[in-house]
């Protein structure tokens, strides 16, 4: 009975201890530059609300700090210098006061803030920051503003909120070093990192870095060897803020190679899914298992590469195919001149070649226009041929009947010189198309380098008469 009254007296000691070992802090409101006043009141409201859950500060009622303003006949917006702020410091009883202000420009909004000390008005802290998204997005900052204000690291599940804040369907992940059976420490860890780097290649998860579930696991005195076991990473997890934890092993067995891994929820301890592999070949063979292991466990397709990868299929890029005569042949039959710009690299004389496919093509084009306005022509001579004729059956008066006479013959003339032209022009681009194909396939690309210099016919131009001439050898040997 003694022991419990004395329980109950110090009980109430060891409260107020602990409250006065707080530093008491009030905050003004920010000024507000770009942003309705009301938003910043509320992103302010965020900031004081935040501070509590430090555990470091104590933070003076709001009402108490309007009530001293009032008394003072000041307002907040007008308490913008360190004196001021701590002069209200002063009358409030409070260490230390917040204040700042929350400005717009552009696309970007601004927070910057500043822990003033009552005692020597002179600035503790200050933080800043820029941030381009909605104005909601602040409150996430302004959460985090308020641990780093009084020098302490935001908790991992508002680093989370932050980076997950626009990630759609993403899932906040950690994973544990896999357990190594037959298999060095260094090398688990290893294809631990491997596994980790694939699973944030997915897209699909926020994964937490290995220095901060390091960090977090030596703060509460895990050792990572040890904990192994699905209740300590679960307990790692819930402070990591995180949905869900990955773990598993890596094993051995003569020449062959297990990975069993598995992902659970960290609220409820509920196996989400689990993946494994066997593999048999070199250790480093391990390396492309777990990669594609780690697309499957997050749900996704692994990319085509990783499986030919594991196939054992390297994708090369396709040597070209040997150039041939008969290739550079049927190249000029489609397009005059084709062939000789395919043969072109495969030749000595490459600007040559090149003004070889330039004549046939120009050559054969401008034959073919030519063709094509007598055509033109030739229809034309022959509707107006018709024409004239239909008038001078219809036609009465003699000398209407003798011009429409003529001109019907003039009309039928010209029709007939056109199509005796361009009969004459049709069978000359049919022996230039045929001599451009066989010369193509003549002088083709082979197998033989000695074919570079014994060709049979070929184009050249003559300078002293500056126009292409045909020439024709004979290899006497």
């Amino acid at each position: 009975m003694n022991i419990a009254k004395y329980l109950r007296s110090i009980l109430p000691l060891a409260f107020i201890a602990t409250a006065f070992s707080q530093q008491s802090v009030a905050v003004l409101d920010f000024a507000a530059n770009g942003l309705p006043q009301y938003e910043v009141e509320t992103l302010v409201e965020r900031l004081r609300s935040e501070l509590p859950n430090t555990g470091a500060v104590r933070l003076v009622d709001r009402k108490m700090l309007e009530n001293i303003l009032k008394e003072q006949g000041l307002q907040q917006s007008g308490c913008t210098t360190d004196e001021c702020s701590a002069q209200i410091g002063e009358l409030l009883g409070a260490q230390f006061m917040i204040s700042g202000s929350i400005g717009k420009l552009g696309n970007s909004f601004t927070v910057d803030m500043k822990m003033v000390s009552v005692t020597t008005g002179a600035a503790e802290r200050a933080k800043s920051l820029t941030f381009e998204g909605t104005t909601g997005g602040l409150l996430i900052e302004m959460q985090i503003l308020a641990w780093e204000i009084v020098g302490l690291k935001p908790p991992q599940p508002l680093i989370l909120k932050r980076t997950g804040a626009e990630s759609g369907e993403k899932v906040t992940v950690a994973i544990m070093d896999f357990d190594p059976r037959g298999i060095s420490q260094l090398e688990a860890q290893t294809l631990t990192d491997r596994f980790a780097t694939e699973v944030d290649a997915t897209g699909k998860a926020i994964l937490v870095d290995r220095r901060q579930m390091m960090e977090v696991m030596e703060e509460q005195g895990y050792d990572e060897a040890g904990c192994t076991s699905e209740e300590c990473a679960a307990e790692v997890g819930a402070l990591l803020g995180v949905k869900f934890m990955i773990n598993g092993a890596i094993g051995k067995l003569g020449d062959t190679y297990t990975i069993d891994a598995k992902m659970f929820e960290v609220a409820t301890g509920a196996a989400a899914k689990t993946k494994n592999a066997t593999y048999n070949g070199p250790v480093d063979g391990l390396i492309t298992e777990i990669e594609i292991l780690a697309w499957e466990m997050m749900g996704a397709k692994p990319p085509r590469s990783l499986i030919n990868k594991r196939k054992g299929t390297i994708t090369q890029e396709a040597a070209p195919a040997p150039k041939t005569p008969l290739a550079a042949a049927v190249r000029s039959a489609i397009i005059p001149g084709w062939g000789q710009l395919y043969t072109s690299d495969a030749l000595d004389n490459e600007p040559l070649s090149r003004q070889k496919a330039l004549y046939f093509f120009a050559g054969e084009m401008g034959t073919g226009a030519i063709a094509y306005l007598l055509y033109s022509n030739m229809k034309s001579s022959n509707e107006d041929t018709e024409k004239y004729h239909k008038d001078y059956l219809l036609a009465s008066d003699q000398d209407q009947i003798n011009a429409l006479k003529i001109k019907s013959d003039d009309a039928s003339n010209s029709a007939e010189s056109s199509k005796n032209q361009l009969t004459i022009l049709v069978y000359l681009l049919g022996a230039a198309h045929v001599y451009n194909i066989v010369d193509a396939y003549m002088n083709g690309p082979n197998d033989e380098m000695a074919s570079r210099n014994n060709k049979k016919i070929d184009l050249v131009y003559n300078p002293e008469l500056n126009q292409p001439q045909l020439r024709f050898s004979i290899a006497l040997d």
